[in-house]
């Protein structure tokens, strides 16, 4: 991973990190500690309870409020969808092939300074009036909340479990920090934002004549390494792990990118960055 491509990758992660504390402070807000851990102290459970029995108890009784947790998703799609339209346009701009882009927007996407890239003013433009895969991706931002809160509610549930069974209180096993958890929460920043950046700029190929595309392979991995290696495929198809675009796994930041088969026309320059050789 080379050149102009290593620089838009590394403003996806910047962004990513910069965005993680809104998922770490909404997945801390979702969820009450202190009225889970009374009301599972009132339940007078012994310490025969099972990991099991506990997960239970604590999917039945937690019911979290994801409010904030919405609200961050609303800006981190909005700004990534604004982040992938810029990747995809320079892409584009590079590649020659375009259809869609005016002149202006070409211009403007090779002078982009992606050492201090910032969504700006675009991303509540965008939450106004969605583009057809950003308003899917906030239509659906529920579902992923959904999994999201499944899995804190599970690990509440065998922490408490933990507790009882080794004699201690929820409280002396740190059980604030099963949800307020860093990594955790860069880890989620990282794979959404990765995924509305990889739609919007797969969106815009194809409102731009894209037919082919390859797989850009951020941290190689077996999955990303398949999909890569069968490169380019045409925009319509799957790639080995069903996806049509990154992310294929959690933390994925792999790319797509146009691909020319025809390059009597497009210069030795764009060639070299379609196909992943420039310095």
């Amino acid at each position: 991973m080379r050149g102009v491509w290593k620089k838009r990758n590394g403003a996806k992660i910047r962004l990513a990190a910069r965005r993680a504390k809104l998922i770490r402070d909404g997945i801390k807000q979702s969820i009450n500690m202190d009225a889970v851990i009374n009301d599972f102290n009132a339940m007078a459970f012994t310490n025969t309870i099972t990991t099991e029995e506990a997960r239970s108890w604590a999917r039945t009784h937690i019911r979290p409020n994801s409010e904030a947790l919405m609200s961050a998703f609303r800006i981190i799609y909005s700004e990534a969808w604004i982040l992938g339209e810029d990747i995809g346009m320079g892409a584009l701009a590079k590649a020659k092939i375009n259809k869609a882009p005016t002149k202006q927007q070409l211009q403007r996407a090779i002078g982009i300074n992606w050492d201090n890239w910032k969504a700006g003013n675009r991303a509540a433009a965008a939450i106004v009036r969605p583009p057809r895969g950003l308003s899917t991706l906030l239509d659906n931002r529920g579902i992923v909340i959904q999994g999201l809160n499944r899995t804190s509610i599970d690990r509440l549930g065998t922490a408490l479990a933990y507790a009882l069974q080794n004699g201690l209180t929820p409280r002396d096993v740190d059980i604030e920090d099963i949800i307020d958890d860093p990594e955790r929460a860069l880890t989620i920043t990282q794979t959404e934002m990765s995924r509305a950046v990889t739609a919007a700029s797969r969106q815009l190929y194809e409102e731009s004549g894209v037919e082919l595309v390859q797989w850009l392979v951020a941290d190689p991995c077996d999955i990303c390494q398949e999909n890569a290696d069968v490169s380019p495929i045409g925009i319509d198809e799957t790639f080995p792990s069903g996806d049509t675009e990154p992310p294929a796994h959690p933390n994925c930041v792999c790319d797509i990118a146009p691909y020319v088969v025809d390059t009597r026309n497009i210069g030795e320059d764009a060639l070299s960055l379609i196909l992943g050789d420039e310095e």
